[in-house]
């Protein structure tokens, strides 16, 4: 292969794992094409599930994961496998580590006659760093800094720093207004951004209360997010953990709508997490009733005292 070819990652199929972060035992997670919600509780595992997609493509065998979750992850063996699309064929990956480590790394492409290519460990991490990155969008809602505006509770300036903000609200204004949606358009007057209801009035964005301005504020970081991975040359599979962070719940149909329409238009798998399944794209469960150990040490804070204590009253044995 040449150095110079850059492989871009269409789609995760699916990705299974044991004795992971949050997962003890074995558990397998399959996707759709555009938007998949991992869906569960605090401490479920979502996150675990996030850091999970991108560890697995990692181009570093020695890279270990800091974290407090359960004793096996960090002494005993634990395996990641996955299935995904990369320049239009399937691959299956399996890799195997010790204490975070990787020990071990398979990696089969399926050709288009029928037969398969192997490559093992070093041959692995050669071809991974010629894969298209994915993207991983933590702490979405903030810092608001990367965004191209900035809100200050009283106006919405635009950020100095992105120098093609026009063009950026150009592709918002694409997916208004959002079902159910009052907002038709928005505009750049001196420096501010203002918002074109239907029936013409023009306002502050920044007045615009409820939901509806929670989603243009998504919508808007959803873009600037395409708009980075197309400037890096990323692959367009997108993981964000905890999109939804404040909004309504009555507008949870509008943004998944919307985020489809994104999908679409610029070819991206979206995979996000959320705490509740109603409403949510092809919802995903994930539910593990294993402890992290950072609650069975001895110097813990007093909330995760509280913590302890609570885990004690319906598990003695804890």
């Amino acid at each position: 292969m040449s150095s110079n070819i850059r492989i871009p990652i269409e789609r995760i199929i699916s990705v299974a794992c044991r004795n992971f972060m949050a997962f003890d035992d074995l558990h397998t997670f399959k996707f759709d094409e555009g938007i998949n919600t991992v869906v569960g509780g605090n401490s479920s595992g979502k996150s675990s599930l996030v850091t999970l997609l991108s560890r697995a493509l990692q181009s570093d065998m020695t890279k270990s994961r800091t974290g407090n979750w359960h004793r096996n992850f960090f002494n005993n063996e634990s395996l990641i496998e996955m299935k995904f699309i990369a320049g239009d064929k399937e691959h299956y990956l399996r890799r195997v580590l010790i204490s975070g480590t990787t020990s071990d790394l398979h990696l089969y492409i399926e050709e288009e006659d029928g037969s398969r290519t192997f490559y093992r460990d070093g041959q692995v991490i050669d071809y991974f760093r010629k894969l298209k990155k994915i993207t991983t969008a933590n702490d979405f809602e903030n810092p608001r800094r990367d965004f191209y505006f900035w809100t200050s509770g009283k106006t919405n300036n635009v950020n100095p720093l992105f120098a093609k903000s026009k063009e950026i609200i150009r592709q918002i204004n694409t997916f208004l207004p959002v079902p159910g949606g009052n907002i038709a358009k928005l505009h750049l007057v001196d420096n501010i951004i203002m918002a074109l209801d239907r029936v013409g009035e023009l306002r502050n964005l920044s007045s615009i209360s409820g939901g509806e301005g929670k989603i243009i504020f998504l919508i808007a970081k959803i873009i600037t997010v395409i708009n980075d991975v197309e400037k890096e040359d990323s692959s367009r599979v997108i993981l964000i953990d905890d999109i939804e962070n404040g909004l309504d719940k009555s507008r949870i149909n509008a943004l998944y709508e919307t985020m489809k329409s994104i999908g679409q238009e610029f070819g991206c798998q979206f995979i996000v997490t959320s705490r509740f399944a109603n409403g949510r794209a092809n919802p995903i469960r994930v539910k593990t009733t294993k402890i992290p150990d950072c609650y069975s040490r001895n110097d813990l804070t007093n909330g995760m005292k509280a913590i302890q204590n609570y885990i004690k009253k319906f598990n003695p044995n804890f």
